[in-house]
């Protein structure tokens, strides 16, 4: 949610002092530590549209939108490091909101990395993905792995979540995962998530498991469960094989099944709160992707999802996609072209898509 007061965004304010507080790094660290590596990144968007509103004078809308990140590091000549992410708009003709501003400070943390890899800290605001655990918090990350590759890591804070609805967020969040990893070869994890709020009146209680494997032939395999506890049942299993023995081409394909109750164990956006959609729903889905490089930096890739849900009806539908994308200075950048084409149990859920991008 955004925090305003007087017309003035707070978490905007906050990433503007974030910047400033990067760019004076040189002057305000001591001598050791102005050896830093500073980086500054700006990105500012113009969009204009028009909406016709029945009965009314028609809309014009022309938000500015800045894009703000930076980091700093090697700070006192140490594997620690600064980031920061953040974003603005402000409306140049009608307001898209109440208030025609709005902005959010998405991350703001110290990291420390060791030399080998074996260990990893981070403090602040920051987007985590361990395990069971997808979420932005305010908070602290530990973890670690032994020399014969058996790994803990562990995390606590507050949850920073968005919503545009009444619903309660979470007061406080934490756990951890116990894994074991051989570089190459495979990765397997067991975590557990707990977020402490009023969730279909209970906390948010998660447990689940985690592999990689890659056997030594040129395929790999990626799996994930999680089981939530709160509403005793599986919450979402998602299985990717993935196959690189033929030269150029890159083939993937997977089965992924989840429940709506039970992974989103509470709605913080009005699209997912009963009755506009079955909360006891369970959605399957198989897909398969492929790319195959033409020519250096040229790649033309492929897709298509089937989607089933078990008791809605309509829902069901495929998807399939076809692209053209071009990675250029030195892969930084990819500009290309594609279209998708979606068939469904109801003619109304029909469509066409058509993309460019650069």
């Amino acid at each position: 949610m955004r925090d305003a007061s007087h017309g003035v965004n707070t978490r905007l304010g906050m990433g503007l002092c974030c910047a400033t507080l990067l760019l004076l790094l040189p002057v305000l660290l001591p001598a050791p530590c102005r050896a830093a590596e500073i980086n500054l990144s700006s990105r500012t968007y113009l969009l204009y549209y028009e909406r016709e509103v029945a009965g009314g004078d028609d809309q014009q809308f022309a938000p500015l939108y800045e894009y703000l990140s930076g980091s700093a590091r090697e700070l006192g000549g140490m594997p620690l490091s600064f980031h920061f992410y953040g974003w603005g708009r402000v409306d140049l003709a009608d307001d898209t909101d109440d208030d025609g501003t709005g902005g959010d400070l998405a991350s703001a943390y110290l990291q420390y990395l060791h030399p080998t890899g074996n260990a990893e800290m981070r403090l602040g605001r920051f987007f985590l993905t361990e395990g069971t655990a997808a979420e932005i918090m305010d908070g602290i990350f530990l973890k670690g792995r032994t020399p014969v590759g058996l790994g803990l890591s562990v995390f606590g804070g507050v949850p920073v979540e968005r919503t545009i609805t009444p619903t309660d967020t979470g007061d406080s969040i934490y756990g951890g995962r116990l894994f074991f990893s051989r570089a190459g070869f495979a990765e397997i994890g067991v975590s557990y998530l707990m977020e402490k709020g009023d969730f279909q009146g209970d906390d948010r209680e998660m447990i689940g498991g985690d592999l990689w494997i890659s056997p030594g032939i040129p395929v790999e395999l990626t799996g994930r469960a999680f089981y939530n506890v709160s509403t005793s049942a599986m919450a979402q299993q998602r299985y990717v094989l993935r196959i690189t023995s033929i030269s150029r081409l890159d083939l993937a394909v997977g089965y992924e099944e989840y429940t709506y109750k039970d992974l989103f164990q509470t709605a913080l956006h009005p699209a997912f709160l009963s009755p506009t959609i079955d909360n006891t729903d369970e959605v399957q889905s198989v897909f398969a992707i492929a790319d195959f490089q033409i020519a250096e930096g040229l790649t033309v890739e492929a897709g298509v999802k089937s989607i089933k849900h078990e008791l809605s009806n309509p829902g069901d539908a495929t998807r399939a996609e076809l692209g053209l994308r071009y990675a250029y200075n030195d892969r930084n950048d990819v500009a290309g072209l594609s279209a998708a084409f979606v068939s469904a149990d109801r003619a109304e859920n029909e469509y066409q898509e058509f993309r460019a991008f650069a």
